[in-house]
């Protein structure tokens, strides 16, 4: 029984975060106006880059959005996304812990889905996600900004 719960928590991560790469292609239509390349997962400084939210898009309160970043950062030890509906905004942490590789070296992208519920986020026309090293908050990328609708 323990085999199939492990078995079963371990499917379910690996549904949830997939890390993309040039080959990477997605139905959400969201998401799909832009295409990420091998050379957009590349990072070779130090710091963070959020690919997705692209900017421009117009999400509801209540959608799941795909989020896309890549990071170049030895001792981030996995990595914050917060919902910032304007930049005076502080911010809500979309996941309840950390996301993402502990020590990226800005080789690949990592994906993942996240929900917009409306404890997290609040209608805005400004609104965009903030990756940040879980260790270092000054190790971080912002996505372009998006329209979040009641």
């Amino acid at each position: 029984m323990k085999k199939f719960f492990a078995f079963s928590a371990a499917f379910f991560v690996s549904l949830f975060f997939a890390a993309c790469d040039s080959s990477t292609s997605s139905s959400d239509p969201e998401s799909s106006s832009s295409s990420i390349s091998a050379e957009d997962c590349t990072l070779t400084e130090e710091g963070v880059k959020v690919l997705r939210p692209a900017g421009g898009e117009v999400f509801s309160i209540g959608d799941s959005i795909e989020i896309t970043f890549v990071a170049n950062y030895k001792n981030a030890g996995g990595f914050h996304v917060l919902f910032k509906a304007d930049s005076s905004a502080e911010g809500v942490d979309l996941f309840s812990g950390s996301i993402g590789d502990d020590a990226p070296d800005g080789t690949s992208c990592t994906t993942v889905k996240a929900l917009l519920s409306s404890d997290a986020a609040t209608a805005s026309e400004n609104a965009f996600v903030r990756v940040s090293a879980y260790n270092a908050g000054r190790i971080r990328g912002d996505s372009k900004a998006f329209t979040v609708k009641e």
